[in-house]
């Protein structure tokens, strides 16, 4: 068991098969995918194929809701409801450009699952796109880590 630990690596547990968007993809497009596809996140990427952000439907269930500080500087507005659907369909009109994280966390194919572990862990997220030589090979998720790392570790 401590070799297959030791050897194991991105590319071994990564999902190949990414689904991705693009910067223009709009938002009701992006939950429709999401749900379609069971997935909670996806890199987006331009025409060249390169990742410049990433969105995860916590992203977009933020942009639906204020934040606590904001709310409580102004609980008459976000109390009323015509102002809530008024907000609700401004959202629904902007495209992933305006809604994903553009500070992407990224690995390596040959990097040691160890140091997905990390990152996922430090940054407090979900999915990380898997970059080789500038193009996205894959992604690896939490999920991924916990059906096949986590798996391999717990064999007896």
């Amino acid at each position: 068991m401590r070799s297959k630990i030791v050897a194991m690596l991105v590319k071994d547990v990564m999902t190949k098969k990414v689904i991705t968007a693009t910067p223009s993809t709009r938002f009701t497009e992006l939950v429709r995918l999401l749900i379609k596809k069971n997935i909670s996140g996806l890199p987006i990427v331009n025409k060249k194929g390169k990742v410049v952000g990433v969105i995860s439907e916590k992203d977009l269930f933020y942009r639906l809701f204020p934040s606590q500080e904001e709310f409580y500087k102004n609980i008459e507005y976000y109390t009323n409801r015509n102002n809530l659907e008024k907000e609700t369909r401004a959202i629904v009109k902007l495209k992933a450009k305006d809604l994903m994280t553009k500070d992407i966390i990224s690995i390596g194919k040959n990097d040691h699952i160890l140091t997905a572990c990390s990152l996922l862990l430090i940054y407090e997220i979900r999915r990380l796109p898997v970059i080789n030589h500038g193009k996205l090979v894959g992604v690896v998720t939490t999920n991924d880590i916990y059906k096949n790392f986590l798996l391999t570790i717990t064999k007896k």
